[in-house]
């Protein structure tokens, strides 16, 4: 069996403050925290791929969202360079969890990628509830004529290169998507928000912000049957420049009773 030569390195784009509560649904309700926001390379294959692109502006996002702060360092740009040594125009594929914010923020950056989203989440993008609309800004995704082109809209699980796929997990937003990525350690799940922090997988617990907690609540089953490693959305706890956090053996989905 050949042994998969990709890996999958965290990197740090900014860091929102925000009530703990959003991260966790129904858990700590007053409690103020600073998240990270995290991006990911996908290194070693034929193609150069980054998952998610951060905040592109973070006086926007402290204007309009909540307070945000960007170290020079933590500029997306600067992160290719510092953790995978690329440029933003070496990129050959951008996928998005979902089109929020701070996770497509950066979009704009890459001139040469195609990016891929669930096309549930570009349609839900263009008429979102109003409790989320403020999360979706048109100009981030990027909906002129010729960059509407540039998208590959994808139904379901899809191979997106060899060793990676996307995989539909909503709730957070009805075509959110994680991304499974095998590596020689086992299975790295890119989670964007379908979990926020290892607590919303390990406890079985829906992050705070949700379009629909039952399909939230079978997403996180998901990842706990796929993954070997998790790199959540805003986890402080994964370290930059890792491939994220390994799941407990408590956590696996053999272990839980249904």
């Amino acid at each position: 069996m050949t042994v998969s030569k990709l890996k999958v390195v965290a990197m740090p784009t900014g860091w929102l403050s925000v009530d703990r509560s959003s991260q966790v649904y129904g858990r700590y309700y007053g409690q103020q925290i600073k998240v990270p926001v995290w991006s990911t390379a996908i290194v070693g294959g034929d193609k150069k791929i980054v998952v998610d692109t951060g905040i592109h502006d973070p006086g926007w996002v402290s204007s309009f969202v909540c307070p945000c702060e960007q170290a020079p360092e933590e500029r997306l740009e600067r992160a290719l360079k510092e953790y995978v040594g690329w440029s933003a125009d070496d990129v050959d594929i951008v996928i998005n969890t979902h089109l929020h914010y701070d996770h497509s923020g950066g979009n704009t950056l890459f001139k040469n990628a195609r990016f891929v989203v669930q096309a549930s989440e570009w349609e839900y993008a263009g008429r979102p509830l109003l409790t989320q609309s403020a999360f979706y800004q048109e100009f981030l995704i990027g909906r002129e004529p010729l960059a509407y082109f540039r998208w590959q809209f994808v139904h379901g699980v899809a191979d997106i290169a060899p060793g990676v796929r996307v995989v539909p997990t909503p709730g957070h937003t009805p075509g959110h998507q994680s991304v499974a990525v095998d590596t020689a350690d086992g299975v790295v799940l890119i989670a964007g928000d379908c979990a926020s922090c290892m607590e919303n997988i390990v406890d079985l617990v829906p992050v705070g912000i949700v379009h629909e907690t039952a399909a939230e609540l079978a997403s996180l089953k998901r990842i706990r049957q796929l993954a070997d490693f998790v790199i959540p959305g805003h986890d402080p706890n994964v370290v930059a420049g890792s491939a994220g956090i390994q799941l407990p053996a408590s956590a696996r989905l053999k272990h839980v009773e249904s």
